[in-house]
């Protein structure tokens, strides 16, 4: 996979950064037509297992334990993120690094995160500034720990010592917010680390896990103990409402491909979906002896389906990397056909949903170059 960053500007001690991931090398030409059909695959920290299960983002059904029972020494597993070349890092509250594992084949790689002893390790994210930040819920560690995104070295304790945090998020201004179960709050720190204060209105909370910005100006916090999402504002920290309720204990959390929200349910061994608005679906999945599940990932997986005729494998086009690389916020991708198709150029989230299409239509053989502005999307890890 290839990358690309774009940098945000104009912002004092901070870089802002939006990957992209180049997936040419999955395309198949056919002669006469081609179509093509992406699906997509949800794995899941399974916490009492010490396992990472897979299932069909399509329907729940159970696949496999993608990451196998301790595999590597993972110890009750708590997040479950990609990193932008696809492999697999893993936290592990029994475990004192990051792991990581192959994106194809779940086998352990390496541990990721070096120079520093993690302290009970929770939740992860990469920021805006490409960077892996770690919370720790801790007796003796219980910052937010930061290390170099690529090569995993300890970079510094972003945050002052916190009470027992957990889910991380960033605004657009790069400021990051914690929620603390500990505290039962979320707490906000600027862009070098420094506490800015309590976020959120007080009474609200108790015991928030996860939680995530709208477009919309709302911050929606999942609470373990009250089994809900509760809405704030993006703005004044100030309650807006209970957004979902009926849940047991709520934690980890995702959009899918279907634009979804999704939420496990630590207790009852379960998933549950809802749409976008908060409205309950029903429970997506139970199976595979899934046990106190503590995050979601969606990942795309490209099935191509091709009509009769010839086929024409990789080397009838070429996907080329984007220039330049930092951007901001425009960027060139070049790409070369050596016979005459039908095309589709998109760009996806690490969610696996679609935030744009560039090319679509059919064209002659010959090279090309399309351009790509990302202003109106976050800063953030996307393919196309």
């Amino acid at each position: 996979m290839r990358k690309i960053f774009r940098e945000k500007t104009g912002m004092k001690n901070f870089n802002s950064k939006l990957v992209l991931c180049c997936i040419g090398a999955i395309f198949l030409f056919q002669l006469q037509s081609m179509a093509q059909t992406v699906e997509y695959e949800m794995l899941v920290s399974s916490r009492n297992t010490h396992s990472v299960k897979r299932f069909n983002a399509q329907t729940g059904m159970y696949i496999d334990d993608f990451i196998s029972a301790g595999s590597g020494g993972l110890s009750t597993p708590q997040d479950v993120i990609a990193k932008p070349d696809g492999n697999i890092l893993v936290s592990g509250r029994g475990n004192s690094s990051i792991l990581m594992y192959d994106k194809s084949t779940g086998a352990f790689i390496q541990t990721f995160t070096r120079g520093y002893t993690l302290d009970n390790p929770t939740k992860i994210t990469f920021g805006p500034d490409g960077n892996l930040y770690v919370s720790q819920w801790g007796t003796s560690n219980k910052h937010i720990a930061r290390f170099n995104g690529v090569d995993g070295q300890f970079i510094n304790e972003f945050t002052q010592s916190l009470n027992y945090p957990l889910g991380h998020t960033w605004d657009t201004a790069g400021n990051l917010y914690v929620a603390c179960y500990g505290s039962r709050d979320v707490r906000k720190f600027d862009t070098a680390g420094n506490f800015s204060g309590i976020f959120t209105e007080a009474g609200h909370l108790q015991g928030p896990t996860n939680l995530w910005f709208d477009n919309n100006g709302s911050l929606f916090v999942i609470d373990w103990v009250l089994g809900s999402v509760v809405q704030f504002d993006a703005l004044t920290g100030a309650y807006i409402r209970t957004f979902i309720t009926g849940l047991q204990n709520a934690e980890g959390y995702s959009f899918g491909p279907d634009s979804n929200l999704y939420i496990c349910d630590w207790s009852q061994d379960l998933i549950k979906r809802y749409t976008p608005g908060g409205i309950l679906i029903g429970i997506f999945t139970n199976q595979g002896n899934m046990q106190a599940p503590n995050s979601i990932l969606f990942r795309p997986v490209n099935v191509i389906s091709v009509e009769e005729g010839t086929n024409s494998v990789i080397n009838n086009f070429s996907l080329g990397q984007n220039y330049p690389n930092p951007f901001n916020p425009n960027t060139i991708i070049k790409y070369e056909l050596r016979i005459t198709n039908y095309i589709t150029l998109k760009i996806f989230n690490t969610s696996g949903k679609e935030v744009a299409v560039l090319v679509n239509q059919r064209q002659s053989a010959g090279s090309y170059s399309v351009g790509f502005n990302a202003s109106n999307l976050p800063s953030g890890i996307y393919y196309y």
